[in-house]
């Protein structure tokens, strides 16, 4: 059995100065720290194949480094594979890991699945020393000297903790992160030092339309693979708890500021996710002084150490300049900067979504976080981009159609007509959002969804109305963590007379429908719906 390292990963935003400290033109860059994805499959594509072998190429030359990291991303294609976007390439990297001599393990490690872990700690504290870890769902023992003080609880499982051996007495569920120094069992004691065994089992999932099975004969289905268990957790009421970093000498955004930040973003959850998240306020708040001429790392250590948060999501504000970049973890993230895009783009990986990259149209390799339709790229955006809204469990079934068996037969061709994605607002509308493409000969499995993401142009970016966008992204069977990744093969405008053709699909703008101009309002072309149709490339 290989035995799992304790070395942890975190994740950075890729999307503005507040996160990178640079110009748009510099890629952002990950921070490693703690564990937050297991994106894999099972299966090793020849592109991930191929970047891994072009890193070897800078390994042997000995430029597998910082100094070389953002020339390595683009030629390499890095940003186009979870398994190397996760955090733990850039940590080995910054590390000085990445050799010619440590090159096969490496990559080994690189492609070996992560999965998150129910880790036992023996501190207060989610950064103490891990007593014992596990995977799987079961009763677990816990000997009396462990002295465990903090349990890590991975989105979608809870923890049951009890005071007796095999999962026996008095007993208390977690559902998030908690330090054991102040959770009691269910007769009132303590739980620090005090538990014996521990059981680790999925959250219960109730009915909703939002988690849907597809029918064999329900051809025109789009199936989420992402787990159940994992949606319910994301799906809820959530506790936030904001931790303001100071410093001596250097400031820091002020708690009124960054609070209106996290609930500006959770009245955009609210809306995307159709009032399946809300925020349970008012939000606990706490100040930290941190020594006095303490680094990034010093001061968000320090943070974690005496925080002690169970909210299912802690947003950590450091003081400004001092972080190269904004980080996320498994349940935090830690910003270097107070903007909303900042705030939305950092929770997005907490809640399991990768970067938005781009083709480039010039030819050449792909645009690391170039898509403008999502949060998780670089630019200003209004929301997330579809294939993510799907993943996170925010589409019904009838919002997505799959065209891929209605176009199976040569010659045969399929109709659509879709709204625009607009904020993922419910709507009164028997019309779809997106249409998909299962893309044969993909392995891992990949996807094609196009959507219409706006009905008008507004000033948060430059998409138009009417702007037809395609991506690519996994279908992510048995994915966890940071997964939902995509990129656009190309855009197209409603109007368009062409036939543009991705991936062996040929799309055909047939017609579209505009909304009247309401008086008052600038004379744009705002659009209603989009007719498209689908076939094959014979």
């Amino acid at each position: 059995m290989r035995k799992r390292a304790m070395t942890v990963v975190m994740l950075c935003g890729a999307l503005v100065s507040g996160c990178q400290g640079e110009a748009w033109e510099q890629p952002a860059h990950e921070q490693p720290e703690a564990s937050v994805a297991a994106t894999r499959q099972a299966v090793i594509s020849p592109e991930l194949e191929a970047s891994l072998a072009c890193v070897e190429t800078y390994a042997n030359a000995g430029t597998c480094d910082w100094a070389h990291w953002s020339e390595m991303v683009e030629t390499c294609v890095t940003h186009a594979h979870g398994e190397l976007e996760d955090g733990l390439f850039l940590e080995e990297v910054q590390s000085g890991h990445c050799t010619a001599a440590n090159w096969p393990a490496l990559s080994e490690q690189l492609i070996t699945p992560r999965p998150p872990l129910v880790r036992m700690r023996t501190d207060c504290h989610g950064g103490a020393q891990v007593i014992t870890e596990v995977e799987d769902n079961g009763c677990y023992p816990l000997a009396q000297t462990a002295g465990a003080s903090y349990v890590d609880v991975p989105i979608g499982k809870a923890v049951r903790l009890f005071a007796g051996v095999g999962c026996t007495g008095t007993a208390v569920t977690v559902q998030t992160d908690a330090s054991l120094c102040v959770t009691k069992f269910a007769n009132g004691t303590s739980t620090n030092d005090k538990v014996r065994s521990f059981r680790v089992q999925d959250l219960e999932a109730p009915p909703s339309e939002y988690r849907y099975d597809c029918a064999p004969e329900e051809s025109t289905c789009v199936k989420n693979h992402n787990s159940t268990s994992r949606l319910v957790a994301i799906n809820r009421k959530h506790t936030v708890q904001i931790v303001r970093i100071l410093v001596a000498g250097r400031s820091t955004p002020s708690m009124g500021l960054i609070e209106d930040r996290v609930l500006e973003m959770y009245d955009f959850f609210k809306v995307a996710s159709r009032q399946q998240i809300s925020l349970e306020v008012p939000l606990a708040r706490r100040e930290l002084t941190a020594p006095a001429g303490s680094t990034c790392e010093e001061a968000r250590k320090h943070g974690i150490r005496y925080a002690s948060s169970d909210a299912f999501l802690t947003v950590y504000s450091m003081p400004t300049g001092l972080c190269d970049v904004s980080r996320a973890r498994s349940r935090s993230i830690s910003l270097n900067g107070n903007l909303p895009r900042d705030h939305a783009h950092e929770t997005g990986h907490v809640l399991g979504l990768g970067h938005g990259n781009a083709r480039n149209p010039a030819g050449g390799n792909d645009i690391p976080y170039g898509d403008a339709s999502t949060y998780m790229g670089r630019f200003p955006s209004d929301n997330y981009n579809l294939p993510q809204l799907h993943w996170l469990g925010w589409t019904k079934k009838q919002d997505l159609v799959d065209v891929t068996s209605a176009i199976a037969s040569k010659g045969a061709s399929y109709t659509v007509t879709l709204r625009p994605v607009g904020t993922n607002a419910e709507v009164a509308s028997d019309l779809p959002l997106g249409a998909v493409w299962e893309i044969p000969g993909t392995a891992p499995k990949e996807r094609l969804f196009i959507a219409m993401p706006k009905s008008r142009l507004n000033a948060t970016n430059d998409i138009e109305g009417g702007t037809v966008i395609v991506y690519r992204s996994p279908q992510c069977e048995n994915c966890t963590g940071m997964a939902m990744k995509s990129t656009t093969r190309g855009r197209f405008n409603a109007k368009s007379t062409g036939e543009p053709t991705f991936d062996g699909l040929r799309i055909q703008a047939v017609s579209y429908t505009l909304k009247p101009v309401q008086p008052g309002e600038p004379d744009l072309e705002d659009f209603a719906s989009v007719t498209l149709r689908f076939s094959r490339v014979e």
